[in-house]
């Protein structure tokens, strides 16, 4: 369980009330840094709407979808970029308890994903890649999300190599926005299998993150294509199954592609 914060750069804090009514001056702060993250992330979720609209409701293709998703992407990393956290994150290559989980992405997420993927991986890494998955789906299956959550330590994610992520360019945005300022109470969680471990974190990120999936998904909407969540590594097997380039077909032409039946 992530533990929230209020600050404009994030910094982990209470608020209390103080005595006889009075309202501390710390309050206060996180009040109003409460409320600029929220007005952040109202227009963060409006302006990505509106540019997926604009790209892609008129004559979408492939290479568009690529570039846009590029775009927010590189977005979001310049808006956390300047963010002078405090306490700073302890996030970094090597620390992968976050990596167990099984995250929920969107549609165009999953085939900016999936472009990524199709270039990354070829022959023995692709077959090594296809077997993570086709272990997680045998654990995963028939469970729901609130299930997936409760076992998440079980459950790495299949792009998990050698302590790493080997997607990184292109991970979702929930792993962008997913952070800890404290690596011990990430390790907690996973060795105690408890997944209601308080973990202290910045709330900027992740509702950044959160507001331009949003976004995603009305734009999507918008547009008449299929929107909604998917689970990761279920989606990457019905891309693998299908094929990448009949999956982004389907679902620019507005059809109901990761919605499909699948026996896993």
């Amino acid at each position: 369980m992530k533990r929230e914060n209020a600050s404009s750069s994030g910094r982990v804090c209470e608020k209390t009330t103080g005595s006889g009514g009075h309202v501390p001056r710390e309050a206060v702060l996180a009040t109003d840094a409460e409320d600029m993250r929220e007005a952040l992330a109202r227009r963060v979720t409006e302006e990505c709407g509106q540019t997926f609209v604009a790209a892609l409701c008129s004559g979408p293709d492939v290479a568009t979808l690529h570039r846009v998703m590029d775009e927010m992407y590189a977005d979001l990393e310049r808006i956390l970029t300047k963010e002078p956290f405090d306490p700073p994150l302890a996030c970094a290559r090597g620390c992968s308890y976050c990596c167990y989980n099984q995250i929920s992405l969107t549609p165009p997420e999953a085939l900016h994903l999936g472009l990524y993927v199709l270039e990354r991986y070829r022959g023995e890494e692709a077959e090594a890649l296809t077997r993570r998955v086709d272990d997680v789906l045998r654990r995963i299956r028939g469970k729901s999300r609130a299930e997936l959550g409760t076992m998440r330590h079980e459950l790495p994610c299949p792009f998990l190599e050698d302590g790493a992520c080997a997607v990184h360019p292109a991970r979702p945005l929930v792993c962008r926005g997913w952070n800890s300022v404290n690596a011990e109470q990430c390790r907690q969680a996973n060795v105690n299998a408890d997944p209601m471990t308080m973990i202290e974190n910045h709330a900027l990120p992740r509702e950044l993150a959160e507001a331009m999936q949003l976004g995603l998904l009305r734009g999507s909407q918008a547009c008449g294509k299929e929107a909604g969540f998917l689970v990761i590594t279920r989606a990457v097997k019905l891309m693998q199954e299908v094929g990448l380039a009949e999956c982004a077909r389907a679902w620019l032409a507005g059809e109901p592609f990761f919605a499909r039946q699948h026996p896993w």
